[in-house]
């Protein structure tokens, strides 16, 4: 049996943003059972804390959660000294023990009705704040969100495990077996034609290989750190794939995305450490150039690009697009061409904007300025 307080410790934990299994809870249960007569409150708070407590990020969470099951309520609903001692008039026992229980009865039931009022309205703030803060970050433009917040970037990542798991359904349902109808009516001849066994028919695997091509100057650079925080919980969903940053030239980063980073700002060096640096403008032409010298395209491979689309020293021949020659041959050798934007499409006609040049070329654009617009581009390549 666990006890009723360890739960509704993990329970205001869980609701505070911190990861608390079942294992966990049980875990604090057997301790508080085993020990809750030979430690004193300290002893149990730090004991409690090694099994909920998993980062330093989590301290403030455990200690202001702790303090309101086991400190707060302790202090304010069982304090002996708000009960009222009433005077016993011997000619008047039965009347007074009456009053007595009267009025301890409605102090008892006040007192329920304010802790429950007062568990409900904190739990339902929690609730709201965390809400709040996953619907502003999900859906804010990545210009407005701060770049340093641990608590961006956990939602970033929990939210690119769901990510995976959607893609990993889809995938399975694919692979799920059908009956062959003309296979097993020949096996059931024998069996004067009653369908007695049922002949699997296997769809068609197609295996396909993403390539993606992010661009990292200034106007992109953490559209680029987003997107790759999300591959870096879902990179396992897909078949195959290749991750490339480009300047002036491209750099592969597939392999960092094993790394285990904990904040953008270590995504950010670690992917610069690799020899690549934020610049005012790409080089598109050349950076396109080299890609299609160094990827092995194929009628398999799905090009996705991440830019926003302003080839700012790219140079027009006949009023055609050098950047956008050299991606219609990328197209041409690959199954198809996805630009992710992270601009809003009122931004996309303006004259320093090329994204009506690689459509015309045959490329998919598609609006990606929030993390929900990523993730959802994501789920359904």
């Amino acid at each position: 049996m666990i006890n009723d307080k360890i739960l509704t410790l993990s329970s205001f934990l869980r609701d505070d943003g911190m990861n608390v299994s079942i294992r966990s809870t049980i875990r604090a249960s057997n301790v508080m059972d085993m020990y809750g007569d030979k430690f004193n409150s300290n002893e149990m708070k730090e004991a409690l804390k090694c099994i909920y407590v998993k980062s330093k990020e989590d301290l403030s969470k455990y200690e202001r959660s702790y303090n309101f099951v086991f400190v707060y309520n302790k202090n304010t609903f069982d304090n002996p000294l708000d009960h009222e001692h009433i005077k016993i008039d011997n000619k008047n026992v039965k009347k007074s023990n009456k009053t007595n229980n009267t009025t301890k009865k409605s102090k008892q039931e006040k007192k329920k009705v304010a802790s429950d009022t007062t568990r409900e309205t904190i739990l339902r703030r929690r609730l709201q704040h965390k809400e709040h803060v996953d619907k502003s970050v999900l859906d804010d433009e990545f210009t407005s969100l701060n770049s340093i917040d641990y608590r961006v970037y956990d939602i970033c990542t929990d939210f690119s495990k769901k990510i995976a798991n959607q893609r990993s359904i889809r995938k399975k349902s694919k692979k799920n077996k059908g009956v062959h109808i003309p296979r097993t009516i020949r096996k059931n001849l024998k069996n004067g034609g009653h369908l007695i066994n049922l002949v699997g028919q296997k769809p068609p695997l197609h295996k396909s290989r993403h390539l993606f091509l992010c661009d990292i100057s200034g106007s992109c650079e953490w559209a680029t750190t987003w997107f790759f925080t999300l591959l870096t919980g879902c990179h396992k969903s897909f078949d195959k794939i290749e991750i490339y940053l480009f300047d002036n030239r491209i750099v592969d980063v597939t392999h960092a995305l094993n790394t285990s980073f904990k904040n953008t700002y270590q995504v950010n060096i670690g992917l610069q450490s690799l020899g690549l640096r934020p610049r005012g403008h790409s080089d598109m032409t050349k950076s396109f150039e080299e890609f299609l010298k160094e990827a092995r395209l194929n009628k398999h491979t799905d090009v996705i690009l991440l830019t926003d689309c302003r080839d700012w020293t790219g140079k027009r021949e006949n009023g055609i697009l050098e950047s956008a020659t050299v991606l219609n041959k990328i197209k041409i050798k690959s199954r198809k061409v996805m630009i992710l934007n992270p601009e809003k499409k009122i931004r996309w006609n303006t004259p320093t904007s090329c994204v009506k040049d690689y459509e015309e070329i045959g490329a998919s654009v598609h609006q990606t300025s929030t993390i929900k617009e990523f993730a959802k581009v994501i789920k359904e390549i």
